[in-house]
């Protein structure tokens, strides 16, 4: 049952390596995102100039995320400049609606003070699984047409779609946990940096290209259903 999805990762993963010039696209936005939630988290809010320049990254870091996005759900299918700015606003149009919700779930969730553990549970599963693979469906279905919104639902919580997700879930998300929360003491402070640094570059580049191919993955699948 789930070689189809086996079939769309590995689909996925050849069109990522097959076509530079969207990858190189993807890392260059890539970069700039990870730059501007660098300079918003560090920049302080103490002078006219600091914060304008954390007024400019609140608007450029979504605006950069979503164009990511765009070029990761259409990437399997063509050139990825083709109507990425377009299909950026489409995304957003359809988010903004699921992102409300979730900020409403979750603030129910911590109004219970029954069952934490449960209550726990729920909402991590609402943040790491429901959501994303939700959103990742709706931004399927925007970018390509003919697809149809009322099977949305349908797609997200198949068993393919949720095994693409578990598998790209622990290239993009567990592996640079472990590989951060990973402490490697050394006697030798500018060597211990060093490996930290690689470290945190090779977490980085884990999150974007498991990402990436996950939600290829989902495209190629989603397609195959229509």
């Amino acid at each position: 049952m789930y070689s189809s999805a086996i079939t769309a990762i590995i689909s996925a993963v050849r069109a990522l390596l097959s076509n530079r010039r969207s990858l190189l696209l993807m890392l260059a936005v890539y970069t700039g995102l990870l730059a501007a939630i660098y300079l918003f988290v560090s920049t302080r809010e103490a002078t006219v100039s600091q914060l304008l320049l954390t007024f400019i990254t609140v608007i450029v870091a979504p605006a950069l995320f979503f164009v990511l996005q765009a070029a990761t759900v259409s990437y399997t299918s063509g050139p990825v400049s083709r109507g990425l700015i377009k299909n950026s606003f489409k995304l957003i149009v359809v988010s903004v609606p699921v992102i409300a919700l979730t900020l409403v779930a979750v603030y129910g969730l911590n109004k219970l003070q029954t069952h934490p553990t449960i209550v726990t549970t729920v909402r991590y599963l609402l943040l790491a699984v429901i959501v994303p693979l939700l959103v990742i469906q709706l931004w399927i279905t925007v970018s390509n047409a003919g697809m149809r919104v009322r099977n949305v639902l349908t797609r997200t919580f198949a068993p393919q779609s949720v095994f693409v997700y578990a598998c790209g879930f622990l290239i993009f998300a567990v592996v640079p946990y472990l590989l951060l929360r990973k402490t490697m003491p050394n006697p030798r402070p500018w060597l211990e940096m060093s490996l930290f640094v690689v470290r945190l570059g090779l977490s980085a580049l884990l999150i974007l290209l498991g990402w990436v191919t996950t939600v290829g993955a989902l495209s190629i699948l989603s397609t195959k259903r229509t």
